[in-house]
C-alpha cells in the first residue's frame, strides 16, 4: 500500500513537472521553426528596411528561417491585429509605432484589438528625427511662416501623413493647437513613398518625412526642410533648427520602432528575443548601416523599459488628443 503511494505521488510529481521542462526546453531550443516579423506597412519605408536587416541577422544566430511580412493599412491596426490574435509562442513579433500601440486606441472606436491588452513587449529598437518638409513653391521658410500661411488660408494648405492617426499627424495637429487652431488639409497615405511622388508632382504641400526619404529631396532641393523634431539637430543637415528652437515647445514627438509580441508569450521567449535582437542593434557595424545613417538613433532598451514608455506617454498623448481637436474615426 506504502509502496502503491509513493509510486503514484511520483507519477503525479513528473505529470505536474512535465509542462515546466517542456516550457523550457522550447525557450532553449527556440527557435526550432520560421520566425516571422510583421511590419505594419509597405515594403521599402524605414521601419520595412529595419525589419529585414534585423530578419537577416537573426537568421544567421538562430540558424532558422526569419521573414518579414507586410502587413499595411489602418495607421498599423491591420498588422497589430493580425499579431495580436497569433498563437503567443514567439514565432511571431511585430515592428512598429507609438501608432499601433498608443495612437490608435485613442482615435479609433473600434479595433479588433487591444493596445493594452494584446502584446508582450520586448524592446524599443530606435527613434527617428525627421523633418518637415515643404515643396520649393511654397512661400514659407521657417516654421513659424509655415503655420500663419494655413492660418490665413484654411483649409488650402495640405499636409501628407502616412495614415490617420499616424505620429506624423499627431506632430502637426500638436503644432495647430499651439498656433492658434488646426487649419490644414490632412491628406492620409498608406506609407510615406506615395507622399513623395505627389510632392514631387505639386498636388500635396508639406509633410513629416523620415531622414532616409527627405535626405536625397533635400540635397537635391526639390523639398525645402523647415524643421526637424526631437530634442536635438538632426546630423545630416544640422542647419535645420529643431521645432522647440523655434519656439514649439511640447511638440517634439519622435517617430519610434519598437517590437513586441502576442500577449501571453512565454517570457523565457521574449527574454530570448530581447537579448539577441539588443546584442544586434548595439553593433557598432549594424547601428552605421541600418540606424545611424538613415538618420536614426538606436534605443535598444529592455521589456521593462518598453513598458515603462508605454504607461507614461498613454495619458500624455490622451491628453493632446483631447486638446488638438482630434477626431475620433
Amino acid at each position: 500500500m506504502k509502496i502503491n503511494y509513493v509510486k503514484s505521488l511520483l507519477v503525479a510529481l513528473v505529470i505536474f513537472m512535465l509542462p515546466i521542462a517542456q516550457r523550457a526546453e522550447s525557450a532553449e531550443s527556440f527557435p526550432s521553426q520560421t520566425v516571422k516579423i510583421v511590419v505594419p506597412y509597405i515594403p521599402g519605408g524605414i521601419t520595412d528596411l529595419l525589419g529585414r536587416a534585423l530578419a537577416s541577422r537573426l537568421e544567421q544566430k538562430w540558424g532558422n528561417s526569419v521573414v518579414v511580412e507586410n502587413k499595411p493599412g489602418a495607421s498599423e491596426a491591420v498588422g497589430a491585429s493580425y499579431v495580436a490574435k497569433s498563437k503567443p509562442d514567439g514565432y511571431t513579433i511585430f515592428i512598429a509605432s507609438d501608432a499601433a500601440f498608443l495612437a490608435n486606441g485613442l482615435l479609433r472606436k473600434s479595433l479588433t484589438y487591444d493596445p493594452q491588452k494584446d502584446f508582450q513587449p520586448i524592446m524599443r529598437l530606435a527613434e527617428g528625427f525627421g523633418f518637415l518638409v515643404v515643396r520649393p513653391d511654397i512661400p514659407a521658410r521657417s516654421l513659424k511662416e509655415f503655420l500663419e500661411m494655413a492660418q490665413k488660408n484654411p483649409g488650402q494648405v495640405t499636409f501628407g501623413s502616412e495614415a490617420i492617426g499616424s505620429p506624423s499627424e499627431f506632430r502637426m495637429r500638436i503644432l495647430g493647437s499651439l498656433s492658434g487652431g488646426y487649419k490644414m488639409n490632412h491628406i492620409p497615405y498608406n506609407g510615406m513613398n506615395p507622399i513623395v511622388v505627389d510632392m514631387l508632382g505639386g498636388r500635396v504641400d508639406s509633410s513629416w518625412l523620415p531622414p532616409h526619404l527627405a535626405k536625397p529631396q533635400i540635397e537635391a532641393k526639390t523639398m525645402i526642410p523647415i524643421a526637424t523634431n526631437g530634442a536635438q539637430r538632426n546630423w545630416m543637415f544640422p542647419d535645420v533648427p529643431t521645432m522647440v528652437e523655434q519656439g514649439y515647445v511640447g511638440a517634439d514627438l519622435t517617430f519610434k520602432m519598437m517590437l513586441a509580441a502576442p500577449a501571453g508569450t512565454p517570457r523565457q521567449i521574449v527574454d530570448k528575443i530581447a537579448d539577441d535582437v539588443r546584442n544586434i542593434m548595439k553593433d557598432p557595424e549594424f547601428d552605421k548601416q541600418y540606424v545611424f545613417i538613415n538618420g536614426y538613433t538606436t534605443i535598444a532598451d529592455t521589456p521593462e523599459g518598453f513598458e515603462k514608455y508605454l504607461d507614461e506617454t498613454r495619458p500624455v498623448l490622451a491628453k493632446i488628443v483631447k486638446e488638438a481637436g482630434f477626431t475620433v474615426q
